[in-house]
């Protein structure tokens, strides 16, 4: 009870309490370390591009999916360079550079806007939303930037827009051609002998009778084409082997004339999800292109068509590949050569393609145009393997 045993006694309880305060920092650093490694595993697994900023414009935190949606270099360290200097010279650049002053106009604390980003020959729509980090006291301490990729959305309203179209269109052009075909078969047959007298009358009257004729078979080649991809039914994917389809349809053109077909198919290519008339369709209409581009440009007898089949483990998918030599695709039509009604052919009615890239896109695939050089054009498409 004397000063020596209270001041070992209060020694004693201060180690405790230094080893109690030790403990706790450790608990909570293990809690802290545990939360950042979720957060991080979070970050790393979502959708959208999330980028942290701190107070001076520096890069916290960001995640793959920013890393690619940005086009920043990947496997670089680029936590704690000025996010500006990254985007320098780009339009993401210039959507920062707005949302700082509409930031600094207003007492709001998120800005959001739409942006399209071009991609090489293609473009993403982007939807970027910037939102302002406050301490306790209401300071800036930052801000976070989520990046939304919804280029797959705004293909998908754009055909629904395109085949809604198609629907009227048909519709209004359909019924009236019937008549008009009836009726001018019915004056060549009341009146034919009454004006063959007049050699001259009657070419006029044979001729603009014939083209009358040949006109509505036209439009009635046009409506059902509109018809077709308006009615265009959902795809119902089924294990098949890719391989049998490309041989069965290969098999209805080995009479075509000036052109030669090789065929270089993966024997290894396992079963894929798909619609087999669908994808008889893709092929044929790929096929078809590629004999119109063929015979715009290359000599008789000349004309080369590849069909390729590949299995890609590595990305989990199955790849079709069509080339031609043909006069291959203008880097400017690319963009939009999968778009309803764009063509460029004189008499083509841009839905070949546009169906394509629909009936793909239902195997939840994708496709896409490179240059076969020397000449021509390679068509890929890729569908994912069976999970």
């Amino acid at each position: 009870d004397d000063e020596v045993g209270f001041l070992v006694q209060s020694f004693n309880k201060m180690i405790q309490d230094l080893r109690d305060t030790r403990r706790g920092l450790e608990l909570s650093n293990t809690e802290l370390d545990q939360r950042r490694r979720y957060m991080e595993i979070v970050l790393r697994n979502v959708g959208a591009g999330v980028v942290s900023i701190d107070a001076e414009g520096r890069i916290s935190t960001l995640n793959p999916a920013a890393q690619r949606l940005l086009r920043l270099p990947s496997g670089a360290l680029l936590v704690g360079h000025p996010i500006r200097e990254l985007l320098q010279g780009g339009p993401l650049a210039e959507v920062l550079d707005d949302f700082e002053k509409r930031l600094q106009a207003s007492s709001r604390e998120s800005v959001r806007r739409e942006v399209q980003i071009p991609v090489g020959e293609d473009s993403l729509a982007l939807l970027l939303t910037l939102t302002v980090l406050q301490d306790d006291d209401g300071q800036r301490v930052g801000a976070v930037m989520v990046i939304d990729d919804y280029s797959q959305l705004v293909k998908v309203q754009r055909m629904v827009a395109w085949r809604e179209v198609a629907r009227r269109i048909a519709h209004e052009i359909k019924n009236p051609l019937t008549p008009i075909q009836l009726s001018a078969q019915r004056i060549r047959k009341r009146f034919r002998d009454t004006i063959a007298v007049d050699t001259q009358n009657a070419q006029i009257f044979d001729e603009s009778v014939d083209a009358i004729l040949t006109q509505v078979e036209d439009l009635k080649l046009l409506v059902n084409e509109f018809s077709n991809f308006a009615r265009l039914p959902t795809a119902n994917p089924k294990p098949g082997d890719l391989n049998q389809i490309v041989r069965e349809v290969l098999a209805s053109y080995v009479e075509t004339e000036g052109v030669t077909f090789r065929e270089q198919l993966d024997v290894t290519l396992p079963n894929v999800e798909l619609d087999k008339e669908q994808m008889r369709r893709v092929l044929t209409n790929l096929i078809d292109n590629a004999i119109a581009a063929i015979k715009q440009v290359v000599p008789e007898c000349a004309g080369k068509i590849e069909i390729v089949t590949v299995c890609d483990a590595a990305l989990q998918s199955v790849r079709l590949e069509v080339a031609d030599n043909g006069v291959g695709i203008a880097p400017g039509h690319r963009r939009e050569i999968f778009d309803p009604y764009f063509s460029t052919k004189k008499h083509g009615t841009g839905l070949g393609l546009a169906i394509v890239s629909r009936i793909v896109a239902d195997h939840n695939g994708y496709i896409r145009i490179h240059d076969n050089p020397p000449q021509g054009s390679r068509f890929i498409v890729e569908l994912p393997l069976r999970k």
